[in-house]
Formats: C-alpha cells, sequence, structure tokens
C-alpha cells in the first residue's frame, strides 16, 4: 500500500469481507487492525445490519462510522453483491454474494465521504471489470482497489444556500440547483468565501450576507472568519477547481482521486472513454510512459501519432490533471512538463 500524506489522508486501510456459503471471510486487510481484530468487527457489525435483504443491481449500501476493536479507529462500510460464480447456497447462487469494504478511519469526517465513496467503489469494479465473487480473489487487484478508493481531504466544506435561505453540505455539485450560491469553508485559513453563480444584485449579495453572518454564529470560532464574496465567474470557477469541487463526465465526483505516484493503465484507458478501443490503447500507453518517466510530450507529435486532434488530448489530459488522476505535471506552450 502506498505511503499516505498523513497530513490529509482520511483513510487507513481497506478490509475485504466475503460472505461466503460457510460464513464471512476477509480476503484482505492493509489497516492498522490485526485479522482477529478485523474479523471481530466484521462479524459484529454483520451480525446488526443483517444480510437478509436483496439487492439491486449497482446497489452499494454504507453503514457507519462504526466502532472497531482498536481505538481510535472506526470504519465506514459499504455492502453490495456480486454474483456468485460457485454456491452450494440455493439464496446466495440466485440473489448474489455479499461483499463488504470497510474503509478504516480516525477521521470524523468520514461520513462527508459516503457517496463519493459509493460511487467510487461503483467506479472501480467497472474499471477492473470485477463481475462475480471470484474475480475479487487476486491481492494484486485488491490492493489497486484499496489504492483507488483512498481520499484526501480538499481542506475545504462545501455548502450551498438554498431558496429557503439554509445552508446545506453537499457531496456532490451536480446535485444542487444550477444556480445556488456555494460557500466555501476553509477551517484551517478560516476563511469563508462566498461563489455566486450568477451576477447578484446589490439587494441578493445584502441577503446572502446576511446568511453567512447567521451561518458563522454557529461555527466554532466563527467569528474569527473571514468572509469573501466572489462574483468574477472567472475567478469562482478557478476556485470551485482548485478545491476539487468539479463535477466530472466520467465520475460525477467533487473531491480528488488519491492515487500512488505510478499511473495504472487500467485507470487511464477507462478515464480517457474513448470508443475505438485500440487508438484509446495506443493513446492511453503513450501518456502512461511518459507520465511514469517524468518525460515531456509534444502534443502536436503525439496528434500526428495517434490520429486525434491535438485540442482533443490537451483537453483530456487537462482534466486528468484537474481531477488529479494524473499529478505532478502541467501542460505549457503544447507540451506536457513534469514538476
Amino acid at each position: 500500500m502506498t505511503q499516505k500524506d498523513s497530513t490529509k489522508a482520511l483513510t487507513d486501510g481497506l478490509i475485504v469481507t466475503v460472505f461466503e456459503d460457510e460464513g464471512p471471510t476477509n480476503i484482505y486487510n492493509s489497516s492498522p487492525l490485526a485479522d482477529d481484530e478485523a474479523f471481530t468487527m466484521a462479524i459484529k457489525t454483520l451480525t446488526a445490519i443483517g444480510t437478509s435483504q436483496p439487492f439491486n443491481p449497482g446497489e452499494v449500501r454504507a453503514y457507519g462510522p462504526i466502532p472497531t476493536p482498536k481505538e481510535p479507529y472506526v470504519s465506514e462500510a459499504f455492502m453490495f453483491s456480486l454474483a456468485a460464480k460457485d454456491s452450494m447456497d440455493n439464496r446466495i447462487a440466485q440473489f448474489g454474494r455479499m461483499i463488504f469494504f470497510w474503509i478504516i478511519t480516525t477521521s470524523s469526517s468520514i461520513s462527508k465521504y459516503t457517496e463519493f465513496l459509493k460511487l467510487m467503489i461503483k467506479r472501480t469494479l467497472r474499471v477492473y471489470n470485477i463481475v462475480n465473487d471470484k474475480d475479487l480473489y487476486n491481492q494484486e487487484i485488491l490492493k489497486k482497489i484499496d489504492q483507488n478508493i483512498q481520499i484526501i481531504d480538499t481542506g475545504m466544506d462545501a455548502y450551498y444556500i438554498t431558496d429557503a435561505e439554509t445552508v446545506d453540505a453537499f457531496s456532490n455539485i451536480s446535485m444542487i440547483p444550477e444556480l445556488a450560491p456555494i460557500l466555501l469553508v476553509n477551517t484551517e485559513k478560516t476563511q469563508l468565501q462566498v461563489i455566486f453563480r450568477d451576477q447578484p444584485t446589490p439587494l441578493v449579495k445584502t441577503k446572502i450576507r446576511r446568511i453567512v453572518d447567521e451561518f458563522k454564529k454557529k461555527m466554532p470560532r466563527g467569528n474569527l472568519y473571514r468572509a469573501e464574496m466572489i462574483t468574477d465567474p472567472f475567478v469562482g470557477k478557478q476556485l470551485l477547481s482548485k478545491s476539487g469541487l468539479e463535477t466530472q463526465t466520467d465520475m460525477g465526483l467533487q473531491y480528488r482521486l488519491r492515487l500512488s505516484g505510478k499511473l495504472d493503465f487500467d485507470e487511464l484507458d477507462q478515464f480517457l472513454s474513448i470508443p475505438v478501443k485500440k487508438i484509446r490503447g495506443l493513446l492511453a500507453k503513450r501518456i502512461l510512459d511518459a507520465f511514469n518517466n517524468k518525460a515531456s510530450i509534444d502534443f502536436t507529435l503525439l496528434a500526428s501519432e495517434v490520429g486525434f486532434s491535438e485540442k482533443f488530448i490537451m483537453g483530456v489530459v487537462q482534466q486528468a490533471i484537474q481531477t488529479n488522476v494524473m499529478s505532478g505535471c502541467k501542460i505549457e506552450n503544447g507540451l506536457l512538463l513534469f514538476d
């Protein structure tokens, strides 16, 4: 498992439990919990939540935070089903085998990321073509899954201001009204930033400032927070991008994906989402080689090699950089450069 940034990483490991015919079995554990502790946690929690209700296709259920046998660690449990390749249990053969991903953490913020993690689990299963229970019995694939569903905190808490003049948290920017003002809270800098998504009138600005002032009164140390109104759409877009609050066409997520320093071909290939698989694979390989070797790319030359326009390729790479699929690099003067 890759080393995590101790100041920002929210996840401290993954435990994977498969509900075999004879009962639950942990098949992977990268957490600080010993195997017997992980097994105890799984048995106690499964007894409490039950496993009898059938799943809809693609459904992921979440439970938690749940205490673990080792303080201060808690767990967020994600439960889904996979087709059972070989099962003597008629119910499992009919409805699928229950799988549990236990995200282990010490952070009280983990519940904010529940919807994010559900989507990330669905996407990761799709990337690695996990369609039945036996597909999970591969330690290398489990390590990749572990790596791909790790998350970092962007350092921002995100809220939006509703028509009812309340301040509500959100976990996916695509799920809130298109023109709703967004409130970013940076606890480290004790800063509030209100991003207007259309041009506000003076009356609207006054109303929003009043709502923000009331919101500050309910915050710990709220009187210390500086409030800033952002009305410039370009500046607002930059802030949303910097904070990770960008809805991606592939993921529909706003939090950045934490990956290792090495970019994985399957992840990049899936990210490109180009219909022509052979050409997509060639483009992914060229970008992957450059990324892992920290070798610059001339997009004009790459475009002539793979048959896609320079503009298209630069757009794809820029999106990968913005969503942290590719980190430590930038586009400048038609070149992909590395820090």
